[in-house]
């Protein structure tokens, strides 16, 4: 390429203008600059480069091992201190107050015996006379005095009560913030701009963006629904007001006047009798995708149920789940990825079960009320999971007010919930959580008729235009593009179809 050195437009050359035209000016080199630039990104990069490839989180593990030791030190001292406390005061009651009054007691059961019975005894012996009428008394007596013996015998006249070990008020949590979601949660990678072709980068854009504008979409086409309440897709009639239901992509499960019932999208497929005396007081049901099952909960079992297949629903019992702890209740469940959570009423224990590779549930952990919820709050009633989080709702005990938690899939505590409306009381707890894909979730408070949805800032709205009353239950399909809500008064089935 020829330069032309009268031409000063030429911004993109890599030659100087002064230096080709050989002039004696005195001049600061354009071309020296660019090169002295270039070299300069270049050593910038490789620093940076540098940076990165010898970062290490090494340093802030070792700071929370260092955290987690004095902790330890401060724990056991703080033991310590407790048991020698309690230590002390047990020696005390048992030396100044119970072992004195065991004295007393003791040496006026002797003195009974010694100076009233036995010299009656000895005098029937020595002069052998006998009367049966004193006879009687004194093994009336003696009798007497034998059942007070074996009530101090067998009575815990001191006891310790010790707070279980494995259970702490305030449990230990390890929160790990998701690093890899920091380079792709949501944010234009800024690489793309360096790049020439902008056909591909927009392509990569929309591929970006689809996900979440097919979410929003969603939740728009749910408010409207609420709003109009338009002519619904299918509408089925039922004949009590049972709040289950599940949805997987083409078929939704009920539990309706003792009997489970399975429909499509347009009609009523298949009619099971269920007895709550046979197997059980049925309380939620759930879809898992990963096995394609629906699960059927009861009070204290699970039973899972494969629409494809011809097998007796009664027969599915699930045995190796059980109650591992039988003062309590089953209430809800919810499935994430290959994993199954059971919650308990009002929470008191949430179980993990893992679908592993032999096609079982097995057991994995329990989590407590203590490791899930605030001291003050009351319980959970729900637990629900989008497959990227697990949602559960509390109510709180100082106001009665719901609120959804945010959980991570092991159970930490990601957000804490902005309070919404109250329940009745404390022993109702009468709602339902219901996750809208994987960016909001729906509650439905029974006792206000409320909606609320939270977004996934975990911002509260309530939903003021609700033209359609007395909401059950709804749930979404797997596709996110059908909507099922259960209804009473009258007691129905509407399914309709979303954009």
């Amino acid at each position: 390429m020829s330069f032309d050195p009268k031409n000063k437009e030429n911004s993109n050359c890599k030659y100087c203008f002064e230096c080709v035209s050989k002039s004696n000016v005195e001049h600061i080199c354009s071309s020296q600059l660019l090169s002295d630039s270039n070299y300069t990104l270049e050593e910038l990069a490789h620093q940076q480069l540098k940076q990165i490839e010898q970062f290490s989180l090494e340093s802030n593990y070792l700071t929370c091992q260092q955290q987690l030791r004095t902790w330890h030190q401060s724990a056991v001292q703080h033991l310590q201190q407790i048991y020698e406390q309690h230590r002390t005061n047990l020696d005390s009651i048992y030396q100044s107050q119970l072992k004195n009054d065991l004295n007393l007691y003791r040496n006026q059961l002797i003195e009974q015996i010694r100076k009233k019975i036995l010299p009656k005894t000895n005098q029937f012996i020595d002069k052998q006379q006998f009367s049966m009428k004193k006879s009687q008394q004194i093994s009336s007596i003696l009798k007497q005095i034998e059942s007070e013996y074996e009530i101090l015998k067998s009575y815990k006249w001191i006891d310790v009560h010790l707070p279980d070990v494995k259970n702490f008020s305030v449990p230990i949590r390890i929160a790990k913030m998701a690093l890899a979601a920091k380079l792709t949660d949501g944010e234009k990678d800024p690489v793309d701009e360096l790049s020439d072709d902008d056909d591909q980068k927009q392509a990569n854009n929309n591929n970006n963006n689809k996900s979440i504008e097919c979410q929003q979409m969603n939740l728009i086409d749910l408010i409207e629904i609420f709003a109009n309440n338009p002519q619904p897709f299918a509408s089925h009639s039922l004949q009590t007001n049972s709040s289950t239901l599940a949805f997987s992509q083409q078929q939704i499960l009920v539990h309706d006047n003792k009997q489970l019932i399975l429909f499509d999208l347009n009609k009523k497929l298949n009619v099971f009798p269920w007895n709550d005396n046979d197997y059980g007081i049925l309380v939620d049901i759930c879809w898992m995708n990963s096995i394609n099952r629906f699960l059927i909960l009861t009070i204290h079992s699970l039973y899972q149920y494969d629409p494809t297949s011809s097998f007796n629903i009664h027969s599915s019992k699930i045995d190796n789940i059980q109650l591992i702890d039988r003062s309590h209740v089953f209430a809800s469940i919810c499935s994430f990825d290959r994993s199954l959570f059971l919650n308990y009423h009002k929470g008191i224990h949430i179980d993990q079960y893992d679908f592993d590779q032999s096609n079982q549930f097995q057991f994995v952990k329990r989590f407590s009320k203590n490791e899930l919820c605030e001291s003050k709050d009351l319980g959970i009633r729900d637990i629900r999971s989008n497959n990227q989080h697990i949602c559960l709702s509390i109510m709180q005990s100082e106001d009665l007010k719901w609120r959804l938690d945010l959980m991570s899939r092991d159970m930490i505590r990601v957000r804490k919930g902005v309070p919404m409306d109250a329940g009745e009381n404390q022993h109702k707890f009468f709602s339902m959580l219901i996750p809208i894909g994987s960016q909001a979730w729906l509650f439905v408070n029974w006792f206000t008729n409320k909606l609320w949805i939270v977004d996934q800032q975990g911002k509260t709205r309530f939903i003021k235009e609700n033209n359609i009353k007395n909401i059950r239950n709804l749930a979404l399909s797997i596709q996110q593009n059908y909507l099922a809500i259960r209804l009473e008064k009258p007691s129905l089935l509407n399914i309709y179809k979303l954009n």
